[in-house]
């Protein structure tokens, strides 16, 4: 992982870790109409994969935008895995940057993990209500 996309990912865990979750059940908020024409802008001009996308949750600061989104959520021997997409827009830009990964939640330990670009699993920086985002993960249809 380049330093740029490590320093996103650390600052953003930093700043969600603020975000409130439900003690019990968490589950997505509906996606708000900002987030829906930005993602639906970047699928159509092909900076993000065309796939059904989950929106996740955001953040909305003067320094940052930042939108987390899965897809596929998909059983495994392991847990789930999953595709994520940042949406991430920085002090007002007009650009924005677009990171998709390829994760898993090891649902039995309540944590996350990612694929790095040699193919190994890595864990993913926790925050406080990752256990509660693990079980939503978990809970496939």
């Amino acid at each position: 992982m380049s330093a740029a996309v490590r320093s996103t990912v650390l600052a953003l865990a930093g700043c969600f870790a603020a975000l409130p979750a439900a003690a019990e059940g968490w589950s997505p908020g509906p996606e708000p109409a900002l987030w829906s024409q930005t993602r639906q802008q970047l699928q159509a001009s092909g900076a993000m994969t065309d796939r059904p996308w989950q929106f996740m949750e955001a953040l909305e600061t003067p320094a940052v935008m930042a939108g987390e989104y899965l897809s596929d959520r998909t059983r495994t021997t392991a847990g789930v895995e999953f595709e994520a997409a940042l949406l991430l827009r920085r002090n007002g830009s007009e650009d924005w940057q677009v990171r998709e990964l390829t994760m898993r939640a090891l649902c039995n330990q309540q944590r996350l993990q990612r694929r790095s670009s040699d193919n190994q699993w890595l864990d993913y920086v926790g925050r406080d209500d990752t256990a509660l985002k693990v079980a939503w993960i978990c809970d496939v249809p």
